[in-house]
Protein backbone atom coordinates (compact mmCIF):
# COMPACT_ATOMS: atom_id res chain seq x y z
CA UNK A 1 0.00 0.00 0.00
CA UNK A 2 1.54 3.26 -1.12
CA UNK A 3 2.59 5.83 1.46
CA UNK A 4 1.17 8.75 -0.52
CA UNK A 5 -2.28 7.14 -0.44
CA UNK A 6 -2.21 6.85 3.37
CA UNK A 7 -0.24 9.89 4.55
CA UNK A 8 -0.13 12.09 1.47
CA UNK A 9 3.67 12.43 1.64
CA UNK A 10 6.45 11.60 -0.80
CA UNK A 11 10.12 10.61 -0.54
CA UNK A 12 11.07 14.24 -1.05
CA UNK A 13 8.93 15.18 1.98
CA UNK A 14 10.94 12.73 4.09
CA UNK A 15 14.20 14.16 2.75
CA UNK A 16 12.96 17.66 3.63
CA UNK A 17 12.02 16.51 7.15
CA UNK A 18 15.53 15.19 7.73
CA UNK A 19 17.07 18.37 6.29
CA UNK A 20 15.01 20.64 8.56
CA UNK A 21 16.13 18.61 11.54
CA UNK A 22 19.78 18.92 10.53
CA UNK A 23 20.31 15.16 10.53
CA UNK A 24 23.37 13.38 9.08
CA UNK A 25 23.04 11.64 5.73
CA UNK A 26 22.85 8.14 7.24
CA UNK A 27 19.68 9.08 9.18
CA UNK A 28 18.06 10.37 5.98
CA UNK A 29 19.00 7.17 4.20
CA UNK A 30 17.38 4.96 6.85
CA UNK A 31 14.20 7.05 6.82
CA UNK A 32 14.01 6.55 3.05
CA UNK A 33 14.61 2.80 3.41
CA UNK A 34 11.52 2.70 5.61
CA UNK A 35 9.53 4.71 3.06
CA UNK A 36 10.50 2.24 0.33
CA UNK A 37 9.65 -0.73 2.57
CA UNK A 38 6.14 0.64 3.16
CA UNK A 39 5.59 0.68 -0.59
CA UNK A 40 6.11 -3.12 -0.64
CA UNK A 41 4.88 -4.46 2.70
CA UNK A 42 1.35 -5.93 2.83
CA UNK A 43 -1.41 -3.86 4.52
CA UNK A 44 -1.90 -4.08 8.28
CA UNK A 45 -5.32 -2.64 9.25
CA UNK A 46 -4.36 -2.52 12.94
CA UNK A 47 -1.69 0.00 11.96
CA UNK A 48 -2.72 1.62 8.66
CA UNK A 49 -6.23 2.58 9.74
CA UNK A 50 -4.88 4.64 12.65
CA UNK A 51 -2.34 6.44 10.50
CA UNK A 52 -4.43 7.06 7.39
CA UNK A 53 -6.45 10.08 8.54
CA UNK A 54 -3.77 11.76 10.64
CA UNK A 55 -2.23 15.15 9.98
CA UNK A 56 1.55 14.68 10.01
CA UNK A 57 2.32 18.33 9.24
CA UNK A 58 3.45 18.94 12.82
CA UNK A 59 6.15 16.29 12.45
CA UNK A 60 7.20 17.36 8.96
CA UNK A 61 7.48 20.95 10.20
CA UNK A 62 10.24 19.89 12.61
CA UNK A 63 10.52 20.44 16.36
CA UNK A 64 8.83 23.33 18.16
CA UNK A 65 9.19 24.56 21.74
CA UNK A 66 6.93 22.83 24.25
CA UNK A 67 5.88 23.94 27.72
CA UNK A 68 4.20 21.83 30.39
CA UNK A 69 2.60 23.47 33.40
CA UNK A 70 3.42 22.20 36.89
CA UNK A 71 0.05 20.53 37.44
CA UNK A 72 0.36 18.33 34.34
CA UNK A 73 3.99 17.62 35.16
CA UNK A 74 3.17 16.39 38.65
CA UNK A 75 0.36 14.19 37.33
CA UNK A 76 2.65 12.67 34.71
CA UNK A 77 5.49 11.68 37.03
CA UNK A 78 3.02 10.24 39.56
CA UNK A 79 1.89 7.86 36.84
CA UNK A 80 5.46 6.53 36.86
CA UNK A 81 5.23 5.71 40.52
CA UNK A 82 7.50 8.61 41.49
CA UNK A 83 6.56 11.50 43.75
CA UNK A 84 7.36 14.91 42.17
CA UNK A 85 9.57 15.87 45.12
CA UNK A 86 11.59 12.68 44.61
CA UNK A 87 12.32 13.31 40.92
CA UNK A 88 15.33 15.54 41.58
CA UNK A 89 16.86 12.76 43.66
CA UNK A 90 16.80 10.17 40.89
CA UNK A 91 20.09 8.93 39.45
CA UNK A 92 18.98 9.96 35.98
CA UNK A 93 15.85 10.74 33.98
CA UNK A 94 14.65 12.25 30.72
CA UNK A 95 11.39 13.95 29.74
CA UNK A 96 9.92 13.92 26.22
CA UNK A 97 6.79 15.99 25.50
CA UNK A 98 5.08 15.10 22.23
CA UNK A 99 8.17 14.84 19.96
CA UNK A 100 10.59 17.06 21.84
CA UNK A 101 12.90 16.06 24.70
CA UNK A 102 12.70 19.02 27.06
CA UNK A 103 14.82 17.87 29.98
CA UNK A 104 17.60 15.38 30.71
CA UNK A 105 19.24 14.95 34.09
CA UNK A 106 22.10 12.56 34.88
CA UNK A 107 23.79 12.58 38.25
CA UNK A 108 27.33 11.37 39.07
CA UNK A 109 27.15 8.63 36.41
CA UNK A 110 28.76 10.83 33.75
CA UNK A 111 32.09 10.22 35.48
CA UNK A 112 31.66 6.49 34.79
CA UNK A 113 31.04 7.07 31.08
CA UNK A 114 27.25 6.65 31.16
CA UNK A 115 25.36 8.68 28.55
CA UNK A 116 21.75 9.86 28.78
CA UNK A 117 21.05 12.28 25.95
CA UNK A 118 18.23 13.49 23.68
CA UNK A 119 18.04 11.27 20.60
CA UNK A 120 17.85 14.29 18.28
CA UNK A 121 21.27 15.40 19.55
CA UNK A 122 22.77 11.92 19.87
CA UNK A 123 22.53 11.17 16.12
CA UNK A 124 24.77 14.20 15.50
CA UNK A 125 27.11 13.95 18.49
CA UNK A 126 27.92 10.25 19.11
CA UNK A 127 29.45 8.15 16.33
CA UNK A 128 28.43 4.90 18.05
CA UNK A 129 24.75 5.69 17.40
CA UNK A 130 25.23 5.11 13.66
CA UNK A 131 26.37 1.52 14.32
CA UNK A 132 23.19 0.56 16.17
CA UNK A 133 20.28 2.86 15.35
CA UNK A 134 17.87 1.14 12.95
CA UNK A 135 20.36 -1.71 12.64
CA UNK A 136 18.59 -3.56 15.46
CA UNK A 137 15.16 -2.42 14.27
CA UNK A 138 14.61 -2.93 10.58
CA UNK A 139 11.58 -1.82 8.50
CA UNK A 140 10.31 -5.40 8.24
CA UNK A 141 6.76 -4.66 9.45
CA UNK A 142 4.51 -1.71 8.68
CA UNK A 143 4.58 -0.56 12.29
CA UNK A 144 8.38 -0.56 12.39
CA UNK A 145 8.59 1.15 8.99
CA UNK A 146 6.18 3.96 9.95
CA UNK A 147 8.16 4.57 13.11
CA UNK A 148 11.57 4.65 11.42
CA UNK A 149 10.28 7.00 8.74
CA UNK A 150 8.60 9.47 11.15
CA UNK A 151 10.59 9.22 14.41
CA UNK A 152 11.41 12.38 16.34
CA UNK A 153 12.57 12.96 19.91
CA UNK A 154 13.38 10.28 22.43
CA UNK A 155 16.53 9.39 24.32
CA UNK A 156 19.90 7.66 23.90
CA UNK A 157 21.13 5.54 26.83
CA UNK A 158 24.67 4.11 26.89
CA UNK A 159 26.26 2.06 29.69
CA UNK A 160 29.99 1.31 29.15
CA UNK A 161 31.63 -2.07 29.61
CA UNK A 162 31.71 -3.32 33.19
CA UNK A 163 29.52 -0.54 34.62
CA UNK A 164 26.66 -1.92 36.70
CA UNK A 165 23.99 0.59 37.70
CA UNK A 166 22.29 -0.30 41.01
CA UNK A 167 19.44 2.21 40.58
CA UNK A 168 17.03 2.61 37.65
CA UNK A 169 17.14 5.35 35.03
CA UNK A 170 13.75 6.82 34.09
CA UNK A 171 12.14 8.09 30.90
CA UNK A 172 8.90 10.11 30.92
CA UNK A 173 6.96 10.47 27.66
CA UNK A 174 3.95 12.82 27.52
CA UNK A 175 1.31 13.50 24.88
CA UNK A 176 -0.31 16.91 25.29
CA UNK A 177 -2.51 17.26 22.20
CA UNK A 178 -4.27 15.56 19.32
CA UNK A 179 -3.13 13.76 16.19
CA UNK A 180 0.11 11.88 15.54
CA UNK A 181 1.75 13.43 18.57
CA UNK A 182 4.56 11.10 19.54
CA UNK A 183 7.02 9.06 17.49
CA UNK A 184 9.89 9.17 20.00
CA UNK A 185 12.77 6.73 19.63
CA UNK A 186 14.84 5.20 22.43
CA UNK A 187 18.20 3.53 21.78
CA UNK A 188 19.80 1.59 24.64
CA UNK A 189 23.30 0.10 24.49
CA UNK A 190 24.50 -1.97 27.45
CA UNK A 191 28.09 -3.02 26.84
CA UNK A 192 29.73 -6.31 27.94
CA UNK A 193 29.45 -7.14 31.68
CA UNK A 194 27.33 -4.03 32.34
CA UNK A 195 23.80 -3.74 33.72
CA UNK A 196 20.90 -1.30 33.52
CA UNK A 197 17.29 -1.01 34.69
CA UNK A 198 15.30 1.34 32.46
CA UNK A 199 11.81 2.42 33.56
CA UNK A 200 9.70 4.39 31.10
CA UNK A 201 6.24 5.81 31.52
CA UNK A 202 4.02 6.93 28.68
CA UNK A 203 0.98 9.03 29.52
CA UNK A 204 -1.44 11.67 28.27
CA UNK A 205 -2.23 13.74 31.37
CA UNK A 206 -5.24 15.37 29.69
CA UNK A 207 -7.91 13.82 27.50
CA UNK A 208 -7.80 14.57 23.79
CA UNK A 209 -10.33 13.53 21.15
CA UNK A 210 -7.76 11.50 19.22
CA UNK A 211 -4.05 10.89 19.84
CA UNK A 212 -1.59 8.32 18.53
CA UNK A 213 1.63 7.15 20.14
CA UNK A 214 3.96 5.51 17.59
CA UNK A 215 7.07 5.17 19.76
CA UNK A 216 9.97 2.79 19.26
CA UNK A 217 12.83 1.25 21.22
CA UNK A 218 16.00 -0.55 20.20
CA UNK A 219 18.25 -2.29 22.72
CA UNK A 220 21.58 -4.09 22.45
CA UNK A 221 22.62 -6.27 25.40
CA UNK A 222 26.32 -7.17 25.34
CA UNK A 223 28.10 -10.33 26.48
CA UNK A 224 27.21 -11.24 30.06
CA UNK A 225 25.34 -7.93 30.36
CA UNK A 226 21.86 -7.43 31.79
CA UNK A 227 18.99 -5.13 30.82
CA UNK A 228 15.66 -4.87 32.65
CA UNK A 229 13.02 -2.85 30.78
CA UNK A 230 9.77 -1.74 32.39
CA UNK A 231 7.24 0.22 30.34
CA UNK A 232 4.05 1.61 31.87
CA UNK A 233 1.39 3.00 29.54
CA UNK A 234 -1.26 4.84 31.55
CA UNK A 235 -3.24 6.90 29.07
CA UNK A 236 -6.13 9.28 29.69
CA UNK A 237 -8.75 9.41 26.95
CA UNK A 238 -8.79 7.82 23.45
CA UNK A 239 -5.07 7.36 22.83
CA UNK A 240 -4.12 4.73 20.24
CA UNK A 241 -0.90 3.13 21.44
CA UNK A 242 1.40 1.54 18.84
CA UNK A 243 4.86 0.84 20.34
CA UNK A 244 7.45 -1.21 18.43
CA UNK A 245 10.53 -2.68 20.13
CA UNK A 246 13.50 -4.69 18.88
CA UNK A 247 16.25 -6.15 21.08
CA UNK A 248 19.45 -8.16 20.49
CA UNK A 249 21.15 -10.22 23.22
CA UNK A 250 24.75 -11.38 22.95
CA UNK A 251 26.51 -14.35 24.61
CA UNK A 252 25.44 -14.87 28.21
CA UNK A 253 23.38 -11.69 28.18
CA UNK A 254 20.07 -11.36 30.02
CA UNK A 255 17.04 -9.35 28.87
CA UNK A 256 13.80 -8.86 30.79
CA UNK A 257 11.14 -6.70 29.11
CA UNK A 258 7.78 -5.98 30.75
CA UNK A 259 5.23 -3.65 29.11
CA UNK A 260 2.26 -2.83 31.37
CA UNK A 261 -0.80 -1.34 29.67
CA UNK A 262 -3.48 0.69 31.47
CA UNK A 263 -5.91 2.96 29.65
CA UNK A 264 -5.96 4.03 26.02
CA UNK A 265 -8.58 3.09 23.46
CA UNK A 266 -6.62 0.64 21.31
CA UNK A 267 -3.23 -0.98 21.95
CA UNK A 268 -0.93 -2.85 19.59
CA UNK A 269 2.39 -3.92 21.12
CA UNK A 270 5.03 -5.33 18.78
CA UNK A 271 8.12 -6.70 20.55
CA UNK A 272 10.84 -9.01 19.25
CA UNK A 273 14.15 -10.21 20.68
CA UNK A 274 16.99 -12.04 18.93
CA UNK A 275 19.32 -14.27 20.95
CA UNK A 276 22.48 -14.13 18.85
CA UNK A 277 25.05 -15.35 21.40
CA UNK A 278 25.54 -18.70 23.14
CA UNK A 279 23.60 -18.95 26.38
CA UNK A 280 21.70 -15.68 25.89
CA UNK A 281 18.29 -15.37 27.56
CA UNK A 282 15.18 -13.23 27.20
CA UNK A 283 11.87 -12.89 29.00
CA UNK A 284 9.09 -10.87 27.34
CA UNK A 285 5.99 -10.24 29.42
CA UNK A 286 2.73 -8.63 28.39
CA UNK A 287 0.61 -7.27 31.24
CA UNK A 288 -2.67 -5.43 30.73
CA UNK A 289 -5.95 -4.47 32.35
CA UNK A 290 -8.59 -3.80 29.70
CA UNK A 291 -11.94 -2.21 30.54
CA UNK A 292 -14.96 -0.71 28.73
CA UNK A 293 -14.61 -1.33 24.95
CA UNK A 294 -10.83 -1.25 24.72
CA UNK A 295 -9.05 -3.37 22.11
CA UNK A 296 -5.56 -4.80 22.57
CA UNK A 297 -3.21 -7.03 20.61
CA UNK A 298 0.26 -8.17 21.72
CA UNK A 299 2.73 -9.50 19.15
CA UNK A 300 5.70 -10.97 21.01
CA UNK A 301 8.52 -12.96 19.41
CA UNK A 302 11.86 -14.46 20.46
CA UNK A 303 14.25 -15.84 17.85
CA UNK A 304 17.03 -18.23 18.96
CA UNK A 305 20.02 -17.93 16.65
CA UNK A 306 22.75 -19.49 18.84
CA UNK A 307 23.10 -22.61 21.04
CA UNK A 308 21.94 -22.86 24.63
CA UNK A 309 19.56 -19.92 24.70
CA UNK A 310 16.62 -19.63 27.08
CA UNK A 311 13.43 -17.66 26.55
CA UNK A 312 10.02 -17.01 28.04
CA UNK A 313 7.04 -15.24 26.53
CA UNK A 314 4.40 -14.56 29.17
CA UNK A 315 1.01 -12.87 28.93
CA UNK A 316 -1.10 -11.97 31.94
CA UNK A 317 -4.22 -9.98 31.07
CA UNK A 318 -7.48 -9.08 32.81
CA UNK A 319 -10.37 -8.31 30.44
CA UNK A 320 -13.47 -6.54 31.76
CA UNK A 321 -16.77 -5.17 30.36
CA UNK A 322 -16.76 -5.43 26.53
CA UNK A 323 -13.00 -5.27 26.05
CA UNK A 324 -11.08 -7.49 23.61
CA UNK A 325 -7.59 -8.98 23.92
CA UNK A 326 -5.58 -10.90 21.34
CA UNK A 327 -2.20 -12.50 22.04
CA UNK A 328 0.15 -13.53 19.24
CA UNK A 329 3.26 -15.24 20.56
CA UNK A 330 6.04 -16.79 18.53
CA UNK A 331 9.15 -18.79 19.44
CA UNK A 332 11.65 -19.49 16.66
CA UNK A 333 14.77 -21.68 16.74
CA UNK A 334 17.09 -21.22 13.78
CA UNK A 335 19.36 -23.99 12.53
CA UNK A 336 22.32 -24.25 14.89
CA UNK A 337 20.39 -23.12 17.98
CA UNK A 338 20.97 -26.49 19.66
CA UNK A 339 20.05 -26.89 23.30
CA UNK A 340 17.69 -23.93 23.26
CA UNK A 341 14.74 -23.91 25.66
CA UNK A 342 11.66 -21.74 25.23
CA UNK A 343 8.35 -21.47 27.05
CA UNK A 344 5.21 -19.55 26.20
CA UNK A 345 2.44 -19.06 28.76
CA UNK A 346 -0.81 -17.08 28.35
CA UNK A 347 -3.09 -16.45 31.32
CA UNK A 348 -6.29 -14.44 30.91
CA UNK A 349 -8.92 -13.54 33.47
CA UNK A 350 -12.36 -12.57 32.14
CA UNK A 351 -14.54 -10.40 34.39
CA UNK A 352 -17.70 -10.25 32.28
CA UNK A 353 -19.74 -12.29 29.81
CA UNK A 354 -18.95 -9.90 26.92
CA UNK A 355 -15.18 -9.81 27.49
CA UNK A 356 -13.23 -11.63 24.76
CA UNK A 357 -9.77 -13.17 24.65
CA UNK A 358 -7.92 -14.84 21.75
CA UNK A 359 -4.58 -16.69 21.90
CA UNK A 360 -2.60 -17.46 18.73
CA UNK A 361 0.71 -19.20 19.57
CA UNK A 362 3.34 -20.31 17.03
CA UNK A 363 6.43 -22.50 17.46
CA UNK A 364 8.99 -22.75 14.61
CA UNK A 365 11.93 -25.11 15.00
CA UNK A 366 14.71 -25.72 12.45
CA UNK A 367 16.91 -27.88 14.71
CA UNK A 368 16.12 -31.19 16.43
CA UNK A 369 17.79 -30.47 19.78
CA UNK A 370 15.35 -27.77 20.92
CA UNK A 371 12.72 -27.76 23.68
CA UNK A 372 9.78 -25.42 23.16
CA UNK A 373 6.44 -25.49 25.01
CA UNK A 374 3.20 -23.53 25.20
CA UNK A 375 0.40 -23.37 27.73
CA UNK A 376 -2.67 -21.20 28.02
CA UNK A 377 -5.50 -20.64 30.46
CA UNK A 378 -8.65 -18.53 30.28
CA UNK A 379 -10.85 -18.32 33.33
CA UNK A 380 -13.24 -16.26 35.39
CA UNK A 381 -13.19 -15.19 39.01
CA UNK A 382 -13.63 -18.19 41.26
CA UNK A 383 -17.08 -18.15 42.88
CA UNK A 384 -15.69 -20.17 45.77
CA UNK A 385 -12.94 -17.61 46.45
CA UNK A 386 -15.38 -14.74 46.11
CA UNK A 387 -17.75 -16.44 48.55
CA UNK A 388 -14.92 -17.05 51.02
CA UNK A 389 -13.84 -13.40 50.95
CA UNK A 390 -17.46 -12.27 51.36
CA UNK A 391 -17.74 -14.42 54.47
CA UNK A 392 -14.60 -12.69 55.77
CA UNK A 393 -16.42 -9.35 55.62
CA UNK A 394 -15.28 -7.98 52.22
CA UNK A 395 -17.78 -6.31 49.92
CA UNK A 396 -18.19 -7.92 46.49
CA UNK A 397 -16.14 -5.27 44.63
CA UNK A 398 -13.42 -5.44 47.29
CA UNK A 399 -13.26 -9.23 47.00
CA UNK A 400 -13.02 -9.05 43.20
CA UNK A 401 -10.27 -6.43 43.45
CA UNK A 402 -8.25 -8.63 45.80
CA UNK A 403 -8.47 -11.60 43.43
CA UNK A 404 -7.42 -9.48 40.44
CA UNK A 405 -4.50 -8.04 42.42
CA UNK A 406 -3.47 -11.60 43.25
CA UNK A 407 -3.61 -12.51 39.57
CA UNK A 408 -1.14 -9.70 38.75
CA UNK A 409 1.03 -10.12 41.83
CA UNK A 410 3.62 -12.53 40.25
CA UNK A 411 4.47 -9.68 37.84
CA UNK A 412 4.21 -6.78 40.28
CA UNK A 413 6.53 -8.33 42.86
CA UNK A 414 9.38 -8.21 40.32
CA UNK A 415 8.92 -4.50 39.58
CA UNK A 416 10.96 -1.73 41.23
CA UNK A 417 9.24 -1.01 44.55
CA UNK A 418 7.76 2.43 43.79
CA UNK A 419 6.53 1.28 40.38
CA UNK A 420 4.89 -1.80 41.91
CA UNK A 421 3.05 0.36 44.47
CA UNK A 422 1.74 2.67 41.74
CA UNK A 423 0.71 -0.25 39.50
CA UNK A 424 -1.37 -1.75 42.31
CA UNK A 425 -3.08 1.61 42.86
CA UNK A 426 -3.88 1.95 39.15
CA UNK A 427 -5.44 -1.53 39.06
CA UNK A 428 -7.56 -0.77 42.10
CA UNK A 429 -8.84 2.50 40.61
CA UNK A 430 -9.49 0.94 37.19
CA UNK A 431 -11.61 -1.81 38.73
CA UNK A 432 -13.68 0.88 40.44
CA UNK A 433 -14.24 2.64 37.11
CA UNK A 434 -11.85 5.57 37.65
Amino acid sequence: MRVREILGISRSDIEELSRKRGEPEWVTRRRLEAYDALEKLPPDPAVDEYVRSLDVESILAGTTPVEVDSELWELAVKRLGVKPEELQQLTGYSVTVDNRTIEVQLRALRERGVILAPMDEAVKKYSIVKDYMFRIMRPDTRLAAYHIMLWAGGVFVYVPEGVKLPNPLYGVFLITGEGLKQTEHTLIIVEDNASLTWVEGCTAPVKAKYSVHLGGLEAWVGRRARLDLYSVENWAGPVHHRPVKRMIVEEGGVLNATPIAFGGETILVEEAARLVGRGASAKLQSVALLTEKRWSESRLEVVHEAPGGKSEILSRVVVKDEAFDRFRGKLVAKRGAKGSVGRMSCNTLLLSEKAVSETIPALEVEDNDVEFSHEASVGRLSTEKLYYLRTMGFAEDEAASLLVQGFFEPIFTALPFDLAVEARKIVELALKGH
